[in-house]
């Protein structure tokens, strides 16, 4: 009986950098893509947001889906061999959470250019908490395989002496073998991996779900500390297959976009925030000196225009969430006019810029095509 190949675990960032494809073995054993921190894919499971979903089938049904992680985005093709992962995907409203378990496959158009896709064997809807416990276990072995690799650069060792060293680190034989090959085959490796290692911050950064988020003094934490100064670890924990079925997890819900009414400028309410998407919204609330009745208060504004303390401001990203919400008729928000309508709130551009792309990576909004935004 064949091994069945387990399902690694990598970021988009990841995958789409790879370009390592190789076949071992006679025409029945299994093709493999090398990432260029020695994860040998043949299958692989992710979660993210479907953010686009397209049929580009002539006379039979070719389904093409855009599934974003923090990182980046997966490429998806099902067509008439995979017949219940078209019917899934046909049958998904987008913007929603999935995950997917899938063949690795490559596509290369011409010499010395090569784009990755997933081709899907299981498909589930999911929620943002399984998401998010994605992204950390993600985070957790892609940071220890780049550990390994920045050892077997640095040993000087190469062929089996590089692979049994890898695997007294504890590396599996068959991720000592991917790292033989990463190594020999990527150049600037240690100047991607360096990139990479800020990806896996920012990705544990951008949790949205509080209990997910790495808590002082846990593993995940101390390993986002050590992959901010570069450090290699001293092991490595093995893939495991994805176990995740459509009974344990439940569909993501999506915000009905709010209607304009008068003006799309954010209210200033007096009462607390209830707006729970984001742990990093602060609630608002008028300070008991903000009026001084028929007098100016202490900063030059009259009772007609109580003062906003500067520490109660939203955070730009949630103001920007608000107005994409407010403007939104239904097609999504032009992003020229959401700067502009941004800047009016007292915005600036560089806020506006850094806002857009917090809420891209925390899965809050996407591009359903170029220019314009939508709300997740």
């Amino acid at each position: 009986m064949v091994e069945r190949e387990v399902a690694w675990r990598v970021f988009a960032h990841e995958f789409i950098h790879s370009d390592y494809f190789f076949h071992d073995g006679d025409e029945f054993s299994p093709n493999y893509l090398v990432t260029p921190t020695g994860a040998r894919v043949n299958r692989l499971y992710f979660v993210g947001v479907l953010t686009e979903i397209d049929n580009l089938g002539a006379g039979e049904d070719m389904w093409r889906a855009r599934v974003s992680d923090p990182t980046g985005a997966f490429s998806v093709y099902a067509g008439q061999y995979q017949p219940q992962a078209s019917v899934f995907l046909s049958g998904l409203d987008v913007p929603c959470f999935v995950a997917i378990t899938g063949k690795a496959r490559t596509y290369e158009p011409e010499d010395g250019t090569i784009y990755t896709s997933v081709r899907p064997e299981e498909l589930n809807t999911a929620n943002d908490s399984i998401r998010d416990r994605w992204i950390v276990d993600t985070a957790r072995l892609t940071y220890e395989r780049i550990g390994l690799v920045r050892s077997a650069m640095d040993s000087g060792l190469k062929g089996d002496e590089l692979t049994d060293m890898l695997v007294q680190s504890g590396a599996s034989p068959k991720l000592a073998n991917g790292i033989l090959r990463a190594v020999s085959h990527y150049t600037d490796l240690d100047k991607y991996l360096n990139t990479l290692s800020g990806v896996i911050v920012d990705a544990l950064k951008n949790l949205t779900s509080a209990d997910q988020y790495p808590s002082p003094g846990t593993g995940i934490s101390h390993a986002m500390e050590e992959v901010a100064r570069s450090k290699p670890a001293d092991a490595m924990v093995k893939e495991t297959p994805a176990r995740y079925s459509i009974e344990d997890t439940q569909p993501a819900q999506s915000p009905e976009p709010a209607q304009p009414t008068q003006s799309p400028q954010p209210a200033r309410s007096t009462e607390p925030a209830q707006s729970t998407q984001s742990p990093h919204i602060v609630q608002s609330t008028e300070p008991e000196n903000a009026r001084v009745a028929g007098k100016e208060i202490d900063d030059g504004t009259t009772d007609s225009e109580p003062a906003r303390p500067e520490e109660d401001k939203p955070e730009p990203d949630e103001m920007v969430y608000e107005l994409m919400g407010i403007m939104d008729k239904g097609n999504g928000v032009p992003v020229t006019e959401l700067v502009d309508e941004s800047k009016r709130s007292g915005l600036t551009d560089e806020q506006v810029d850094g806002a857009v792309k917090t809420l891209m990576s925390e899965g809050r909004c996407y591009e359903p095509r170029i220019g314009v935004l939508r709300r997740v």
